[in-house]
């Protein structure tokens, strides 16, 4: 894995910016109702990097990447932890609840001038290329590439991770995963293709 880059860095410097010290506060408080979403949060922050990097993308796209994929879960906030921590897998009106934490997410983060660039990313990573994702069920190009990145490795991530109702998926058995929905329609194929090349140690994931 790459070092970061300075400015993806800069998100996570200990120095006492003022946008620094805004979202360590919003990453306390998500982690106070789910211990695992920094780490997850940060894997999918170093995984975007990656992946922009080879895309060519700007610095102003990377940073744009590394503070969404930072803050993307902080909706989460807004979610009962009935259905939050629930044990085993959501009934359909559980997941309902769950689909509004991107708009949840893009609410609390509106009022912060400095996590306005944030704001597409936090709404939108659950979008999928052929408008079949939530909330806006945006399709193709209303897509952007930051977006699609989070998008993707959101779900690698996800994917990598033990949850109470299944087993972690191996690296290869997410990247065959992601493949399939790739041809279903939902994912950039050359963002997915990418990902086999961005690995992490086993050890780095936990429960989400």
């Amino acid at each position: 894995m790459p070092a970061f880059s300075e400015v993806s860095s800069f998100i996570f410097s200990s120095a006492v910016e003022p946008m620094d010290a805004v979202v360590e506060s919003l990453l306390m408080a998500i982690e106070a109702r789910d211990a695992t979403i920094r780490r997850h949060s940060e894997r999918v922050a170093r995984y975007g990097e990656h992946i922009a990097l080879g895309l060519g993308l700007d610095a102003t796209a990377l940073h744009q990447l590394a503070l969404g994929s930072l803050l993307h879960d902080i909706g989460n906030i807004g979610i009962p932890d009935s259905i939050l921590l629930k044990p085993t897998g959501l009934t359909s009106w559980q997941f309902d609840e769950m689909r509004l934490h991107p708009i949840i997410g893009e609410a609390i983060c509106r009022p912060l001038a400095c996590l306005a660039p944030a704001l597409p990313l936090v709404r939108s990573h659950h979008e999928k290329l052929d408008g079949s994702g939530y909330p806006d069920r945006l399709r193709g190009d209303e897509i952007s590439a930051v977006v699609r990145i989070l998008s993707v490795t959101d779900v690698y991530d996800t994917l990598r991770c033990e949850r109470a109702y299944r087993d972690a998926f191996s690296h290869e058995q997410a990247l065959e995963i992601l493949e399939g929905e790739v041809k279903r329609g939902w994912w950039d194929a050359e963002i997915v293709a990418r990902l086999a090349h961005v690995t992490a140690p086993e050890s780095d994931f936990v429960p989400v």
